[in-house]
């Protein structure tokens, strides 16, 4: 993983360039209209840094850290600006800057219960309640369903997690949980600017799944699918990562789920890190398609504009996490769409912190729809007999 001096020469290219078509895009800069808070100006704030011209002061850090990582000035760049300001976050910390308060918790959190949340670990068993899923032991299955922190010790996200494992049972894929021995993927660490402690999470995560002998990962968490994808990828692993509508959606082109359609109109909105950062658009739509009539938010795909929960600014800044979430779900309305669905427990609590509309997991959706269909099958098969 690429430390800030080895970002330098596109630090300099963007200060010789400065053209600043990242603004256009930049959720933070559109809303708050300071200069350090686009890409530009904090690639400037960095090379600053590096050329002994700046010292780290309340500014420096405010410019680090109020940024959601979303991409969207990757989309009009062809420097790494993403990953510019993940390293700057290193860089800070290693230099000495204190976590702040909001981050420290996290980081403590995962350390003593193997989530952010303060939950205990048995709290990841909740979601699993009455469906009778096998623990994953190696060399058992070739698939395992990981759950990801959020949904799993979040009593409101419990019932996304179970409708993804009913429709993978009806559809009759054979897989396994981790349980309480699953850990946090570390992808709120790394986004926080602890590369150290995500390190060694991640070198414990890739142990404990290749000693399960495993072929894929199924997960229903975006941020869980870019980094153990990305983990797995650069440890040399042969283990496949897939997002879990990236599973479902050949599953309902195969017919191997009877849907029930309905004409209501909703809208989907791309979380960052399953569709900007992981290149995951078309799977989530087709589902959506396949169960109700889709109309497009006019920044959707790669434009699609980000929630305002992602990389420890929900928490660090609440107010203007919550000023992006009620630019977005504004957005959303004026489609028409009575229904947001999305497919990231983050976004979809952001999002529902917003009324006036309703926001709704991907496979929540599909799964009524599915025990719909099967409710109307069954009807017709009684009148018919």
């Amino acid at each position: 993983m690429s430390g800030l001096e080895e970002f330098k020469e596109e630090l300099e290219t963007c200060f010789g360039t400065s053209c600043g078509f990242c603004e256009r895009g930049c959720p933070v800069y559109q809303t708050m209209k300071i200069k350090t808070l686009c890409m530009k100006g904090r690639n400037r704030t960095m090379l600053g840094l590096l050329q002994g011209k700046f010292e780290i002061t309340p500014a420096v850090v405010q410019a680090a850290f109020e940024c959601t990582l979303c991409g969207n000035c990757d989309r009009w760049c062809a420097l790494k600006n993403t990953e510019h300001t993940r390293a700057f976050r290193e860089y800070l910390i290693k230099h000495g800057v204190e976590p702040m308060k909001e981050h420290s918790s996290i980081l403590l959190s995962i350390k003593n219960y193997g989530n952010p949340w303060f939950q205990p670990r048995s709290a990841r068993n909740r979601w699993t309640r009455g469906l009778n899923l096998p623990k994953a032991a190696p060399g058992q299955q070739d698939v395992l369903f990981f759950a990801g922190c959020t949904s799993a010790v979040t009593k409101q996200l419990n019932k996304g997690l179970a409708a993804s494992a009913k429709l993978l049972q009806k559809a009759g894929v054979k897989f396994a949980i981790m349980g309480q021995d699953e850990l946090c993927c570390g992808s709120t660490l790394l986004r926080v600017g602890q590369t150290d402690a995500f390190n060694e999470l991640s070198a414990e995560n890739i142990k404990k799944l290749e000693a399960l002998r495993i072929k894929k990962v199924v997960t229903a968490c975006p941020g869980c699918y870019t980094t153990l994808k990305k983990a797995l990828e650069e440890s040399g692993s042969k283990i496949k990562v897939e997002h879990i509508s990236q599973e479902i959606v050949g599953l309902v082109k195969q017919g191997k789920l009877k849907i029930k359609k309905s004409s209501e109109r909703m809208t989907y909105h791309d979380p960052c890190h399953l569709g900007r950062l992981g290149g995951v658009f078309e799977e989530p739509r087709d589902i959506v398609r396949a169960v109700a009539n889709l109309v497009e938010m006019p920044n959707n795909r790669y434009e699609s504009r980000c929630c305002g929960a992602g990389a420890g600014l929900q928490s660090a800044f609440p107010k203007l996490s919550k000023d992006l979430a009620a630019k977005r779900v504004a957005e959303a309305k004026a489609t028409g769409a009575t229904t947001i669905v999305t497919s990231c427990p983050f976004c979809e609590t952001q999002l529902r912190t917003i009324p006036g509309v309703r926001v709704l997991d991907l496979l929540e959706l599909l799964l009524d729809a599915v025990e719909s269909g099967e409710k109307g099958n069954g009807q017709q098969n009684a009148k018919a007999g």
